[in-house]
Parts: structure tokens; sequence; C-alpha cells
């Protein structure tokens, strides 16, 4: 049968799922009903499975941060993809609730620019010498941004934040995303607590959804 959607897999293993052949697979489902039902029903279909997985980063999260980072989580769809996304004014630990973070690191506060806002801190990795970092950063030149350009181009020249007396001013972080009387968790590639780690755990859900709308949908789209 000549472009039968089939369940891919996770890609990488790690946070998605994919169905091969669906785009000509949702061109026949038009041509047998019409536009507007194909969309509906694989609007339908994108839903279903990101509920299944905010469900389950929900049930996942384990301490107080982790769970109310996990009730952001929210879908954003289209046609052809649905994500779950996570985060915000309420919840801006988002990211290290759910990935852990690189602790006892530190780093460097850059002063506020001219619109009165801080660019990201500079880590100083182990091994760096922090005089050196410093003279780096402050070699630098910046737009409006915060994107690297030339003095020649306009640039900003980046500052450090520096106390009274001229010390760098340096913070150690980000060592608050772990739960209470633990250690804290260091960060992870392709590791972490709730989001990637429900689709992981609930893949055969979220193929068995994806494949009933598949089969309920064959027909007619391959009536054949």
């Amino acid at each position: 049968m000549a472009n039968k959607p089939s369940i891919s897999g996770q890609s990488g293993g790690y946070g998605a799922v994919e169905v091969a052949n669906l785009t000509p697979f949702l061109r026949e489902i038009k041509k047998a009903t019409d536009k507007g039902t194909a969309d509906a029903l694989m609007n339908e279909a994108n839903e279903r499975v990101a509920q299944i997985v905010i469900r389950a980063a929900q049930s996942l999260a384990s301490t107080k941060q982790q769970r109310k980072a996990a009730s952001s989580l929210e879908t954003s769809s289209s046609r052809m993809a649905v994500k779950v996304i996570g985060g915000g004014k309420g919840v801006p630990y988002f990211g290290g609730a759910n990935f852990n973070a690189r602790t006892g690191q530190t780093r460097l506060i850059k002063s506020p620019n001219v619109r009165g806002t801080r660019a990201r801190a500079t880590t100083v990795r182990q091994g760096e010498n922090i005089d050196k970092v410093a003279r780096r950063v402050e070699s630098q030149y910046v737009d409006s941004r915060g994107r690297n350009i030339g003095k020649r181009q306009g640039g900003t020249q980046v500052t450090l934040a520096r106390s009274k007396s001229g010390g760098l001013r340096a913070i150690k972080g980000w060592n608050n995303f772990t739960a209470e009387g633990q250690r804290p968790v260091e960060w992870r590639k392709n590791k972490d607590n709730f989001v990637y780690a429900a689709v992981a755990r609930y893949y055969d859900d979220i193929a068995a959804s994806y494949q009933r709308f598949i089969d309920d949908n064959l027909g007619d789209a391959f009536p054949d």
C-alpha cells in the first residue's frame, strides 16, 4: 500500500515521536472528505497525544519546584505537529527544574545595558583564571540586542558589574534546582526529570494513539 503512514519512533531516542508519510496520508484523507475535516482529525490526534505527555510529565515531577514547573505545561500545535511547552514569567526556573543545572560554577555578572537590562552571566569554567575571563568579556562589543559586533560598527563595550571597591561581582549557581535536603543534581545531556522522560516512558501509549488515528482513517485515505 503506497504511502501508508507508520510510527517511526523517537527521533534520536529523545523527546520526539514521528509519523512517517503523514503528509501524503492527509492529502488522501482530504480527497475523500474535505480539508477542514482532515485538519480537525489531525488536530484531535495531536491534542490527544499532547495530553498523554502532559499528564505523564506532571505525574513524574517529584519535588515542589518540579510540580509547579510541570503545572505550566501546555500544548502548542499545528496541523503537522504538536509540542508540549512550559515555563513563562510564573515559572522562570522551568528549565532548571526539568533539566537540573550546572551547580557550583562561578558566573560573572554583567552591568545593565543602555536599556537597563542585563545580559546573560558569563560562566567561568573549571581551571580558567577569573581575571583572564573578565578581560576577554570586557574586550567585546555588542549591539542593542546583545549580539557581538565590532567597535567600528557602533557596538557598545561590555562591562562587568563590580563592587564599590572595584572587585568583580560573581555568584555561585545554579544550586537551587533540587529537593530540600538533597544535593543539587548536575545537568546532563539527554537527561531530564519529567518532560522528555514522559515521552520515553509512555512512548507505547503515544504510538498506539497515533496508530488508532491511522487505522480509523485508513479506509478513507486508501479505499482500495
